[in-house]
């Protein structure tokens, strides 16, 4: 097999891996709608949400050119060229999309894919044109002007979908209310059919679009006859809906699942050129090549300018592996719950850190209100709020849905209307963009961002948004690169590249997998498991014993050995397990308002473990910093008689420790077992070792300060220790 054949058989390998990091981070587009309202279990809606991947991934067949020459001009490529641009694109989508799920944040598919493919297409151009003055210019090679008009289009759908997003829910709820005996049947059976009418008519002319088997004279129909066709749906969806209700049905429900299958089904039909049409280009390329009997960097690829129509059995190989990643992949449900999180009805652990930006906003937007409020006459104050007016949920019941199913219906709804308003207008848009801002703004709607939440929704709105420009730059600029290296040193650089590749999947799921442990733990609790969940909860702060001795330990031998990297390392990995212990905190905290008396007391115990957990955090991560400032500062190096305190203190706390974790489910009385007056004794030795050296004028005060702060850290860990070992 020679080195052609080992590249194709790498793209499809990527393809397949593209798959599923994209089905993770796009899996929000149709699911957060149906599992925030709670329509039915998971395992249900991703049923639903499966047949309309399925159903979605065999009508793509007709989309496949933008990875052949929607981005750049093939016929100015050689075979070899467009190989070294297909397999630099494919490594920087997996890694970026990968990144993205990793962190929990929704980007789009559309605008990393085209451009990763600007980006490569820049640098083999580049190179061309260097190497051959008559070559022309860049310019020539790649079509600039379509990923300025997608931009353009990001900015305008996103104000766009958040302003009509805010609008239509805002007068659903006035109304419907937040009061179900007010929902009557005429309003709900009148309100699905309009919705199911939207959600039908989207499915006919977005998602179905790439059918081989709907023709082009059934599409110019449905275009021409808008009007028409929309009142028939709107009928028989009346009557359906109708009799639905009358047999008891919750139709709102019902618009959910409909909605969710066909934005399930655009999405395969419309996004999987993302995913397949870059390694689909690459089999078209190298079967080209193969036919033509020419060097690689003879033939130049007019073949791809050409239509395609994709293999049925690989669209459906395709689906498969999107179906199974929906149900398999953690990192899915990660990205699902940060918009869900972010537009959920109650309070709860926010995620994002409020900035200036953020502040600012919400600080303009509560004086504007007030004064608002003022103009308006009392009578029409009361009438509002009574509309929007809910009841305070009295249980501790952890299951409840982040939102209500008319909320959930007005997403797809409005949602689908722009999708097929941009779709006939032909105004390039992505289904992320509008799916999550059109979340945003009906919970804004709702009042779901009270005083208490809103500067941090504000703030992951803004994350999540600016990371969406970020996908832009990063993807040109990584797909750049490796096209750079793979163009200068050929199979060698593919080889590092993949090595490298493998190693951040690697650790970005063990990182994924230590994020999301204590959320694990906080889903399982409830009244009736809480000895299975303190269990959880003890397992966890043993873990985090093990890693505190492990800190202890590292700082000491790099304080020692002037180890920098350890030091460097050390501190950027405490910061995000504090953040983390602190928002378990704050989510327990938030239940206390909702339990029944006999689950307080436990609930105070939890709290006590994570407070002890944070506050030993606390003292590594500040550890880490003296010792990170004392060795990259390249201060003097301790004393020989400080050296031997921190080494024995090193193994002290090692078996203090371990001794502590070592009983991982009910903690006992075990003081006695804890060396506590040996490390007492000892940093009482290490202190005077440590003011011995400045008096002697051996140190510098600075220098003195910073060893100074690591004996108090390690005097404060040596507290906690004390508190964890008096737990019954």
């Amino acid at each position: 097999m020679g080195y052609f054949e080992l590249a194709l058989a790498l793209l499809f390998l990527l393809a397949v891996l593209d798959l599923s990091v994209g089905v993770s981070n796009d899996a929000v587009n149709f699911l957060n709608s149906a599992i925030g309202s709670r329509v039915a279990s998971r395992q249900v809606i991703l049923i639903v949400a499966g047949f309309g991947v399925l159903a979605g991934s065999l009508f793509s067949s007709g989309i496949m050119e933008v990875a052949r020459s929607g981005i750049f001009n093939p016929e100015l490529f050689t075979f070899a060229d467009v190989m070294v641009i297909f397999l630099a694109v494919m490594l920087a989508d997996v890694l970026l999309l990968d990144l993205f799920n990793t962190l929990g944040l929704p980007t789009s598919t559309t605008v990393s894919i085209v451009f990763e493919l600007l980006g490569a297409s820049v640098a083999v151009a580049l190179f061309l044109v260097l190497s051959n003055p008559d070559a022309g210019s860049v310019l020539d090679y790649v079509n600039t002007h379509r990923a300025i008009i997608i931009i353009s289009g990001i900015g305008l759908s996103i104000v766009v979908a958040f302003a009509v997003g805010t609008l239509v829910q805002f007068f659903s709820r006035m109304l419907f209310t937040f009061q179900e005996q007010n929902h009557t049947s005429a309003i709900r059976v009148g309100w699905s059919a309009i919705a199911f009418t939207v959600i039908s008519f989207f499915l006919l002319v977005k998602g179905l679009k790439g059918a081989s088997f709907v023709l082009p004279e059934t599409s110019a129909f449905i275009y021409e006859n808008a009007v028409p066709v929309t009142l028939v749906m709107l009928g028989v969806w009346s009557v359906v809906m109708w009799v639905l209700n009358r047999i008891g049905v919750n139709v709102l429900a019902i618009v959910v699942f409909g909605g969710t299958f066909s934005l399930a089904l655009a999405f395969a039909s419309n996004d999987l050129v993302n995913f397949i049409g870059v390694p689909l280009a690459g089999l078209s390329s190298w079967q080209a090549w193969t036919a033509s009997g020419l060097a690689p960097d003879q033939l130049t690829m007019e073949a791809l300018s050409g239509p395609v129509q994709g293999n049925t059995l690989i669209l459906l190989a395709a689906g498969g592996v999107m179906v199974v990643t929906l149900w398999l992949s953690s990192k899915a449900r990660s990205v699902t719950q940060t918009e869900v999180s972010l537009g959920r009805q109650d309070d709860g652990a926010e995620r994002f850190k409020p900035g200036p930006v953020s502040r600012s906003i919400v600080r303009s937007v509560v004086a504007t209100g007030d004064a608002a409020s003022r103009a308006v006459p009392k009578q029409w104050r009361v009438g509002l709020a009574s509309r929007f007016a809910r009841e305070k949920a009295s249980s501790f019941d952890l299951n409840q849905p982040a939102f209500d199913t008319l909320r959930a219906s007005v997403n797809l709804t409005v949602a689908s209307i722009l999708i097929v308003f941009a779709t006939s207008m032909k105004l390039p848009l992505s289904t992320t963009f509008v799916s999550f801002m059109v979340a945003m703004g009906t919970s804004l709607a709702d009042r779901a961002w009270g005083r208490d939440s809103a500067v941090y929704r504000v703030a992951g709105v803004f994350s999540v948004v600016s990371g969406w420009f970020v996908t832009a730059a990063v993807a040109f600029l990584m797909a750049f690169a490796f096209a750079s290296l793979i163009r200068n040193f050929g199979g060698p650089a593919v080889v590092v590249l993949v090595a490298l590749a493998a190693a951040a999947l690697a650790h970005s799921h063990r990182y994924h997998a230590r994020r999301t442990a204590m959320d694990r733990a906080i889903d399982r609790a409830s009244p009736e498991r809480l000895d299975k969940t303190s269990i959880t909860l003890r397992q966890h702060f043993a873990d985090s014993l093990v890693k505190n001795g492990d800190v202890v330990d590292k700082v000491i031998t790099a304080l020692v050995k002037r180890k920098r990297k350890t030091a460097k390392k050390l501190h950027a990995s405490l910061q995000a397990d504090v953040l983390a212990t602190h928002d378990t905190e704050n989510e327990f905290v938030r239940r206390l308002d909702k339990v029944k008396p006999k689950v307080e007391p436990w609930l105070m115990r939890q709290l006590d473990v994570l407070a002890c957990e944070r506050d030993l955090l606390q003292s590594a991560t500040t550890l880490a910093e003296f010792a990170s400032e004392h060795v990259l500062n390249e201060h003097t190096p301790p004393t020989d008689g400080v050296t031997e305190s921190l080494q024995r203190l090193k193994q002290l706390f090692r078996n203090a420790f371990a001794d502590l974790a070592g009983d991982k489910v009910k903690p006992k009385k075990r003081a006695s077992t804890i060396p506590v007056h040996d490390i007492s004794t000892e940093l009482d030795t290490l202190t005077s070792r440590i003011l011995e050296d400045l008096y002697s004028g051996e140190r510098s005060a600075r220098n003195t300060t910073l060893l100074l702060g690591i004996a108090l850290e390690m005097r404060d860990m040596q507290r906690e220790l004390q508190r964890a070992a008096s737990w019954q």
